[in-house]
C-alpha cells in the first residue's frame, strides 16, 4: 500500500482545494436502464420542487443486481389535482397522515423494501431521465440496526 499521498502537508486526508488537481472527475449522470428493481427506500421527505411547490420525496436505493447501489427518486406535489392521487400512493408507505409526512421516513430502525418499475422519460429540455411507473411494498419490517436495541428513548437512557 502506498500512503505516500495518504495525508497533506497538514497531516490531514486530501480534500478540500488542495485535493482538486488530482482528483479524478465524477461518472456523467446516467438514469438506470428501464426494467424492475428491487430497491429500499433511502429517505422520504417533505420538500418542494425547483417551482417551489409543497412535495414529497422518496429516495430509493436499488439493492440487487448489477444497479446496486445506484438512486432513484420519485416526488408527489400537493396541488388540487394531484392530492388525491398523492394521498393514494403515499398511503402505501403508511404515510397517511401530515405528521407522518412532517417525521423521518423510514423511522429509525425500520427498513422499507419496495420493488420497482422504472421507465425512461425525455424532458421538455431534452434531458433523459427516471420514471417510476409502480411501486410495490413488499414489507416494513426491522432493520439489522433494530438487533442493537436502539430503542425510541433519547440516548443515556430515560430522564428522571
Amino acid at each position: 500500500m502506498d500512503l505516500t499521498n495518504a495525508y497533506n502537508a497538514n497531516g490531514m486526508p486530501p480534500g478540500g482545494i488542495d485535493a482538486f488537481d488530482s482528483t479524478a472527475p465524477a461518472p456523467e449522470y446516467a438514469p438506470l436502464p428501464p426494467g424492475t428493481y428491487a430497491a429500499r427506500v433511502g429517505r422520504g421527505e417533505y420538500c418542494s420542487t425547483k417551482a417551489g411547490a409543497e412535495a414529497y420525496r422518496i429516495r430509493f436505493e436499488v439493492t440487487e443486481g448489477e444497479h446496486a447501489g445506484n438512486t432513484v427518486t420519485r416526488t408527489w406535489t400537493f396541488g388540487p389535482k394531484a392530492l388525491p392521487y398523492t394521498r393514494r400512493d403515499l398511503a402505501t408507505f403508511g404515510l397517511t397522515t401530515k405528521t407522518h409526512l412532517l417525521s423521518p421516513f423510514p423511522r429509525a430502525g425500520a427498513e422499507c423494501v419496495v420493488r420497482l418499475v422504472v421507465a425512461l422519460q425525455q424532458g421538455n429540455d431534452g434531458r433523459t431521465m427516471n420514471d417510476i411507473k409502480r411501486i410495490d411494498v413488499l414489507g416494513l419490517t426491522d432493520s439489522p440496526a433494530a438487533a442493537f436495541g436502539l430503542g425510541d428513548e433519547p440516548e443515556g437512557g430515560p430522564k428522571s
